[in-house]
C-alpha cells in the first residue's frame, strides 16, 4: 500500500491513496531543450601550397582491378564442374579427435568456382563438428578443376559438394 502526501505553501496537505486512483496525468511538464550550439567563425588558410605543380595527362584507360563474378546457381548449368577427387583425397586429413572416437560424418560445402576452374570461395553449409569442416575446406583450398558449362561456354557456378568421412 502506497500513500503519498503533497504539500504546497498555499494549499493544505492532501493525501492520495493510489489504489483508488484510476488515471494519472502530468500537467505543465516541459521538455528540456538545450540551447543551440555557439557558431564559431570560420578559419581560412591564406598561403596553402598547391598539390601538384605540373599536371600530366595520359591516354591510358583506367581499368578496375576487381570485376565482380556472377556465379550461376547449380540448376542453371548444362554440365557440372569436374573436380579432381584423387587430388582432394590425397590432401584430406581425417580429424585426429574424430578418428580416436570412431566418428564418421558428412560435410556439405558450397564451392564458388569461376569460369577458369579456380575455387574462389568455400562456404560450409553443414558442419557436423569435430574438425570435419575445417579438414574439408583445407583439402579444397588451392584446387583447380574443369569449369562448369552453360550454353556451350565455361561459366562461374555455385556448386554444392558433399565430403563424406568414413572409417574403413
Amino acid at each position: 500500500m502506497y500513500i503519498f502526501s503533497f504539500k504546497s505553501a498555499d494549499v493544505p496537505v492532501e493525501t492520495v491513496d493510489f489504489r483508488e486512483a484510476e488515471v494519472f496525468k502530468l500537467v505543465d511538464v516541459q521538455e528540456f531543450v538545450p540551447p543551440p550550439p555557439e557558431v564559431k567563425e570560420a578559419v581560412t588558410v591564406a598561403h596553402q601550397p598547391k598539390a601538384s605543380e605540373t599536371i600530366m595527362e595520359t591516354k591510358e584507360e583506367v581499368r578496375e582491378e576487381k570485376e565482380e563474378i556472377i556465379y550461376l546457381p547449380q540448376h542453371k548449368i548444362s554440365s557440372v564442374p569436374v573436380i579432381p577427387s584423387k587430388e582432394i583425397l590425397s590432401k584430406i586429413e581425417y580429424p585426429p579427435m574424430a578418428l580416436k572416437q570412431g566418428i564418421e560424418a558428412v560435410v556439405y560445402l558450397e564451392l564458388f568456382i569461376d569460369n577458369k576452374g579456380q575455387i574462389r570461395n568455400i562456404k560450409v553449409l553443414k558442419d557436423p563438428g569435430h574438425g570435419f569442416a575445417q579438414a574439408a575446406v583445407n583439402a579444397f583450398t588451392g584446387i583447380s578443376c574443369i569449369p562448369a558449362v552453360a550454353n556451350g561456354k565455361a561459366c562461374a557456378v555455385k556448386f554444392r559438394y558433399p565430403v563424406k568421412f568414413t572409417l574403413t
